[in-house]
């Protein structure tokens, strides 16, 4: 049974990074279909925004949807729909710990939990936030796990969103944060939510790897709904 949402989540999407491998910020990426990453993730995560709010019977809106932008912001921001909120990180270059700390620091006041998840990982389907959103609360720390294994999203509750801000560092995220409290952590298993042989674990960090998950660089700063 699904529980009722009476308060927000954020759903966080970093995407700061230059992408040094990739040649190009990962922001930047295309489906070969040109709907941009980011505008496919601000979608995913709307769907299943839309499938808890319909479960629960809910009448209100509960969960907001944060872009964390860095490097060529101006050529990414355009790629982003207006339902989600922007935020920049000046200090992309450090890694994507600062990155972290900027998008748990924009969650909104009323929220009881944060969802997070990485550019780079395009394949996430709209059920996997679903699940992660069925479990939310303050002091809920969770990963989602794919055929075991552990990956992103993750869902920082609000009473140890103080402490994951502090934890970040570099390119460590809240690694740490979740290393100390692993005996709390929930694993949420969607393996099952994809085909079998593919992981959700599978990043994206060359234009090999990019090309493999259909995906492409963006070579203008427009959306294809301009």
């Amino acid at each position: 049974m699904v529980k009722a949402m009476k308060r927000k989540v954020s759903m966080i999407v970093l995407a700061a990074g230059c992408g040094s491998r990739m040649g190009a910020p990962k922001a930047l990426l295309r489906l070969r279909t040109g709907t941009p990453l980011l505008e496919h993730h601000v979608q995913t995560m709307a769907e299943a925004a839309q499938t808890t709010k319909a479960a629960t019977q809910g009448s209100e809106d509960t969960v907001e949807i944060i872009v964390v932008l860095g490097a060529s912001a101006d050529r990414a921001w355009p790629l982003i729909p207006e339902s989600a909120r922007v935020v920049e990180n000046p200090d992309y270059p450090t890694g994507m710990g600062s990155s972290l700390q900027v998008g748990l620091q924009a969650v909104a006041a009323d929220a009881e939990a944060a969802i997070v998840t990485l550019v780079d990982v395009p394949d996430t389907p709209a059920e996997t936030y679903h699940r992660l959103l069925e479990h939310s609360g303050p002091e809920v720390l969770a990963r989602c796990t794919w055929n075991a294994q552990p990956g992103h999203p993750v869902m920082i509750g609000r009473e140890l969103i103080p402490r994951a801000i502090a934890a970040c560092h570099d390119e460590t995220g809240a690694k740490d944060l979740f290393r100390e409290l692993s005996n709390q952590v929930l694993g949420i298993e969607c393996g099952d939510l994809l085909p079998p042989g593919a992981s959700g674990n599978s990043d994206v960090d060359t234009v090999a790897e990019a090309h493999a998950h259909g995906l492409v660089v963006s070579t203008t700063g427009k959306s294809d709904h301009d």
